[in-house]
């Protein structure tokens, strides 16, 4: 940021506090990066963020009728979001310094729209509580959520900057790369916080409803069933989505493979060391994953040290 205008420079420091705020094996991949890089981590890392917390933390955590009473409000915002980010109008749910965080390296990049959308139409339908029955609802929902910032994510460790902008020239779209890397890391993620969104009486539970229903269980009496002890059925419903993981993981690491001869070195360090968390968790979890439930975060905390310790 040594370059840049002071405000931007302000602009950018808080997008990054709230990268940190949140402390992600994202952001601590991010940490081993160039600055121009860091800094096109955090304009685009805050704006993510404002807009999921606005829906997950705040929105879908509201008692049924104030849900009901605010969705057609809060479905605008979400608009608004995705016309600040993708279309780059001024009035949104961003503050002023994330906005300006956002425009001074977003805003000078290639990127493109399509990342913005995609994310935007995934937290529309959190907001709608729309229903998820299968695997295909399952897919399109991940495109949104879990494609569209990989991507962005992609697109950062390739990127050249130059003159105030970013440009990348990939054989391949980022999105190429990225996309079952992160659906076999949002896989693992949704095992991982499973307790804990399944707490929310299933508004963050994100499996498809058929799924849950092949071993008895629903959206919003997850949680009695990872409290009760019902460990068997609730291993066999992990197994199910560590056996699907398995599948992006090996063509994640494909495209993997494909990506490293373009990256330099402390960007190959940087996303070797996330898929390598997310690999030990996903070995991890086909051990008693039921009866590591109130461990997870020591767990995951122990593979993003040796991680990126070893980086």
């Amino acid at each position: 940021m040594t370059d840049r205008d002071p405000a931007v420079r302000a602009a950018l420091a808080d997008c990054a506090a709230i990268a940190e705020r949140n402390d992600s094996t994202l952001f601590h991949a991010t940490r081993l990066l160039p600055r121009f890089r860091q800094d096109l981590f955090a304009g685009a890392y805050a704006a993510m963020r404002v807009i999921d917390d606005a829906v997950d933390e705040d929105f879908l955590t509201r008692p049924e009728p104030d849900r009901h009473a605010g969705r057609a409000a809060m479905t605008a915002t979400v608009e608004a979001w995705r016309r600040q980010t993708a279309e780059g109008t001024t009035d949104g749910p961003l503050s002023p310094s994330v906005a300006l965080g956002f425009r001074a390296t977003v805003g000078c990049s290639d990127l493109g729209s399509e990342p913005w959308n995609g994310l935007a139409a995934a937290m529309t339908e959190d907001v709608a509580e729309a229903d998820m029955p299968d695997w295909a609802a399952f897919d399109r929902y991940a495109d949104g959520a879990t494609v569209a910032p990989a991507t962005v994510f992609i697109y950062l460790l390739a990127c050249r900057h130059s003159d105030g902008h970013y440009r990348c020239d990939l054989p391949e779209r980022p999105r190429y790369y990225a996309s079952d890397l992160a659906v076999f890391c949002y896989l693992v993620h949704i095992l991982r916080d499973l307790a804990k969104d399944a707490g929310s009486r299933g508004r963050l539970v994100t499996i498809p409803r058929t799924v849950l229903a092949d071993f008895g269980f629903e959206r919003d009496t997850l949680a009695d069933a990872l409290t009760t002890g019902a460990h068997a059925k609730v291993d066999r419903l992990a197994d199910v989505l560590l056996n699907r993981a398995s599948v992006h993981r090996s063509r994640g690491r494909q495209r993997l493979a494909e990506l490293m001869p373009h990256l330099d070195l402390r960007e190959k360090l940087a996303l070797e060391g996330l898929v390598r968390v997310y690999e030990g968790l996903h070995n991890d979890f086909r051990q008693r994953y039921a009866a590591r439930l109130a461990g997870l975060p020591d767990l995951e905390a122990g593979h993003r040290a040796a991680a990126f310790d070893q980086s």
